[in-house]
């Protein structure tokens, strides 16, 4: 390979980088390494990709800027031997539902011209590319505009078993307190004289109406007692209402749904009304009817990738001699992207599915494939985890991939954290040695057999076979029986019966695509919505953000935050003051700065240039207004606590227990780098997962309740240490009678497990079936494309 010089970096000082100095090699493929929360991501991406975005934005009018987003300058003194860049990550930047799979990889602009030139030439009808598109104006169906139809409650899969009485087994919806109209049904059947043990059939339809539809201006007046199972006493509810019914309960409920999560509880009692115009499609007359290679454009957009490139084959056989020249070089381009898709394990997927619907992996992927499909050359691309969400068969190909763009006179300079993958690469920065404030330092910068010998590197332990990726120790046979679910259907997903063992951790594995996140919470959702599922509480823990502003932190989610309020109120200081817990919470305007309202910076307005963040000059950036900030606990003011480690404020605090439980919870799942007061908003997905992981471990260990706990992925943006004690922490949850379900394309947590699923045997719609389960050992002797490497890992 030529020697294209050097990239520079002097000076780094990006979030938790220490003054970090490193040459890059460029034409070569640069893995960035190092613990999770170490600052690798704040070298590649948000300093060097972030420094090159803003030398480009200079270089355009000013006019222009004032309307484009842009990111904060980096913390560096200087950068030479930079080019252009283009950075692939895997942040959402929108959950438009416009935005597909089409629109991601650029080939909606090629098969709006394809539908909308050829046709044309043949039959001489004028069309533009919105007439395919269902979001324009000409393109959406005239009666649904281009909604589809409607999702409505739906009486029967509110009431599924009318056979049986309305609140013993009739409705799963009535089972469950998820309303409350629940508490005015007995005070409504009194008032009909309706025997509520009769089945739901058999009653008469005037209660029945009454239950589905409501009572319209009829107030029903109820009272309940309920106990607390936290105090052991009861309270007593009591209203005077007209009811709404279920059908708008349901709707009303599912509006309001804060999260997807909670949005699948109430779907299934709804149902998609299909538009009769368009058959649900959305799509105006044009994309249903105007044919090019036997397919309509509505009918395109369904099929898989695998699909589409027959289609092309077929399309370029029909052209005639006046289509040709336009035709051939369309359809072409599309083909060449098909092709990149399948490399990228993203074939399976319909050019239809929505852009949101796609994990972090698979849509950096999508954007991926994109940039591969132009000839590009001389370009710096800055990529974060491209193998997060691939299965071990996957890899290959996209490692291939960005071979090859190396090979084109590109630089690739990649997060990552596997380690055969770095071994692959060119060269290696790795970052550490800890996390947070432990990190931020450069440890090694040389090709991976030099960087292997270093002896302080967690990754070099790795990369030379020091240490083991995740430590294996054997639970005995499960005794605790099964958690059964029947009949899942969701996705690619059709599977008669699913068995894990309770008490015990089960992952679920198989080829990208093969339907081991749907399957995960689908399993999940039966077992929350199945009242005698032999768990008490069921607890979904994925990467969504904790909160979306920067007033949301580790403290605030894990409630730790109000315990060290109270502390803070219980000193004879705030008493004298009289001082109480919300006094201290920069939420409030009791005793937050109001100039910043609690922020500790103001946003300035630069007009074309990037707005501004500059510290409060009241509070000097502390949050608090003074007399709070007078107020001490063991010498610490409420903002120093703030800004302690984890792991410092576990020494530092020795009481309520409570405080002491969730600190112990936070160290357990690898979070004790964080800084207690860390903005949500800058917390990665695993650390936002983490964070729910370390409040359901808390959950475990409370009661003597056992639940189940679903993870998707968990170890995506970890460390193989960090993978190790993330694991750990999975233990003492399963210690403790929980049962453990994760759906993960790490095969060495896998083989750490007590029972695996393993689906496919392809994806897309050659997947969602279970082709074999057991322990990690049968599993590794059937024939299925996850044995084999479960097999080179055991050692079998």
């Amino acid at each position: 390979m030529r020697d294209h010089g050097w990239i520079e970096v002097v000076g780094a000082r990006t979030h938790n980088l220490r003054d970090v100095s490193v040459r890059i090699p460029r034409g070569k493929l640069v893995a960035f390494t190092g613990i999770s929360g170490s600052g690798k991501t704040s070298l590649a991406v948000d300093t060097v990709h972030a420094e090159a975005q803003l030398r480009y934005l200079e270089g355009i009018s000013p006019f222009v800027r004032r309307y484009i987003g842009q990111r904060d300058r980096p913390q560096v003194d200087r950068i030479t031997g930079l080019g252009a860049t283009l950075a692939v990550d895997q942040r959402r930047l929108n959950r438009n539902p416009r935005s597909t799979m089409a629109t991601v990889t650029g080939m909606d602009a090629y098969l709006g011209l394809v539908y909308s030139r050829l046709p044309a030439l043949r039959t001489g009808t004028e069309l533009a590319t919105t007439h395919f598109d269902r979001f324009s104006p000409e393109g959406a169906c005239l009666f649904c505009h281009g909604a589809g139809g409607t999702v409505r409650a739906d009486a029967d899969l509110i009431i599924d078993r009318p056979d049986l009485p309305l609140l013993d087994g009739g409705s799963h919806w009535f089972a469950k307190w998820r309303s409350g109209e629940h508490s005015f049904i007995p005070a409504l059947a009194q008032l009909h004289d309706v025997d509520l043990s009769v089945p739901w059939r058999e009653l008469p339809k005037t209660f029945r109406h009454a239950v589905l539809h409501g009572t319209g201006d009829q107030i029903i007046e109820a009272s309940v007692t309920i106990p607390s199972r936290a105090t052991g006493t009861k309270w007593t509810y009591s209203g005077s209402q007209p009811l709404r019914g279920a059908l708008a309960e349901v709707e009303r409920v599912f509006a309001n749904a804060s999260s997807e999560t909670s949005k699948q509880r109430y779907q299934r009692y709804m149902r998609m009304t299909p538009c009769e115009e368009c058959g649900g499609s959305g799509f105006g007359e044009a994309a249903r009817t105007v044919v090019v290679g036997g397919r309509t454009y509505h009918e395109l957009i369904t099929l898989t990738g695998t699909d589409l490139l027959d289609w092309v084959e077929r399309a370029e056989a029909e052209l005639d001699d006046q289509q040709r020249p336009v035709g051939l070089p369309l359809l072409r381009e599309l083909g060449a992207r098909l092709v990149v898709l399948h490399r990228t394990g993203l074939s399976h997927l319909q050019l239809s599915r929505e852009a949101s619907s796609l994990s972090g992996g698979e849509l950096q992927r999508a954007r991926l494939a994109a940039q591969l499909s132009t000839p590009l050359e001389g370009i710096t691309f800055v990529l974060d985890e491209p193998m997060s969400g691939l299965h071990p068969a996957d890899k290959a190909d996209v490692l291939d991939m960005l071979k090859a763009l190396r090979d084109k006179g590109n630089s690739v300079l990649l997060v990552e954290h596997d380690p055969e993958i770095v071994a692959a690469c060119d060269w290696i920065v790795d970052i550490g040695p800890g996390a947070g404030r432990e990190g931020g330092t450069l440890l090694v910068s040389a090709p991976p057999a030099e960087a292997a010998r270093h002896e302080t590197s967690p990754t070099a332990s790795y990369l030379s076979g020091r240490r083991q990726r995740v430590e294996r120790t054997t639970r005995p046979a499960t005794s605790g029986g099964w958690l059964t679910v029947r009949d899942i259907r969701s996705h690619n997903v059709d599977v008669p019966e699913v068995r894990v063992p309770r008490g015990r951790l089960t992952c679920l594995t198989g080829p990208s695509g093969s339907g081991k996140s749907s399957l995960l919470h689908a399993f999940a959702a039966a077992v929350d919505a199945d009242d005698a599922a032999p768990v008490a509480w069921v607890a979904v823990v994925d990467q969504d953000p904790i909160g979306r502003t920067p007033r949301s932190n580790p403290t605030t989610y894990t409630k730790a935050f109000d315990a060290i309020r109270t502390l803070f109120a219980t000193t004879e200081h705030a008493r004298k003051a009289e001082f109480t817990a919300s006094t201290f919470s920069f939420n409030t305007a009791e005793g937050r700065c109001e100039d910043c309202t609690g922020y500790g910076r103001k946003l300035v307005d630069m007009h074309f240039l990037p707005d501004v963040w500059v510290t409060c000059a009241a509070c000097e950036g502390r949050r608090f207004a003074q007399e709070v900030l007078d107020v001490e606990y063991r010498g610490l003011p409420i903002d120093a606590v703030l800004h302690l480690t984890v792991d410092e404020a576990a020494e530092f605090f020795t009481e309520p227990e409570s405080l002491v439980t969730t600190l112990h919870a936070l160290r357990q799942v690898g979070l004790g780098y964080l800084a207690l007061g860390q903005s949500a908003t800058d917390l990665s997905g695993g650390e936002a997962q983490r964070l729910k992981l370390a409040t359901t471990i808390e959950r475990g260990n409370r009661g003597r309740k056992r639940g189940l706990v679903v993870l998707d992925e968990p170890v995506t943006g970890l460390h193989p240490a960090d993978v190790q004690r993330l694991v750990e922490a999975l233990d003492v949850l399963v210690d403790a009678g929980n049962t453990v379900v994760v759906a993960e394309h790490d095969l060495h947590l896998a083989t750490r497990a007590d029972w695996i699923i393993d689906l496919g045997p392809g994806a897309g719609p050659s997947g969602g079936r279970i082709v074999a389960s057991g322990t990690p050992a049968d599993v590794a002797a059937t024939d299925t494309k996850t044995a084999a490497y479960l097999s080179h890992i055991l050692g079998c």
